[in-house]
């Protein structure tokens, strides 16, 4: 159903890449690597390049939305729910902030701003997870 409506036909390789995303929810963003590695880890037998056109399909029908933490790495992730993120500046870890934790913020930025930010803006807070905060 989601993929009907946003006008893309249900595939094999688009199923298989939403059911990962949506099975590893709790831990973050997957790469296109680890996409790979969960679904070849699940018995599908899909090759890099699909899943790389795989997800350029489904973020360019804003089905995925692409989150670069620097110009080497992007990752992943489900659009359905509105989020923002919080990314670990020693190892990279990315948690889902639901977006009215943050609306405050985002109204503060809003008005301090001279740029148009809709409520779908994406803010990206830089801190430590939970592990580097518990290794320092």
């Amino acid at each position: 159903m989601l993929l009907r409506d946003h006008g893309l036909r249900c595939t094999a390789p688009r199923l298989a890449v939403l059911t990962a995303l949506d099975r590893a929810r709790k831990d973050g963003h997957l790469t296109v690597a680890q996409i790979q590695q969960v679904l070849t880890e699940a018995g599908h037998d899909v090759d890099l390049t699909t899943v790389y056109r795989t997800v350029s399909t489904l973020t360019d029908a804003n089905v995925l939305h692409a989150l670069v933490i620097d110009e080497r790495v992007t990752s992943y992730g489900l659009t359905d729910m509105p989020h923002h993120h919080a990314v670990c500046t020693r190892c990279g870890a990315i948690d889902e902030v639901p977006s009215a934790h943050l609306a405050e913020a985002l109204a503060e930025a809003r008005a301090g701003s001279r740029f148009a930010l809709p409520d779908t803006a994406g803010l990206t807070l830089h801190g430590l997870c939970p592990a580097c905060q518990h290794d320092r």
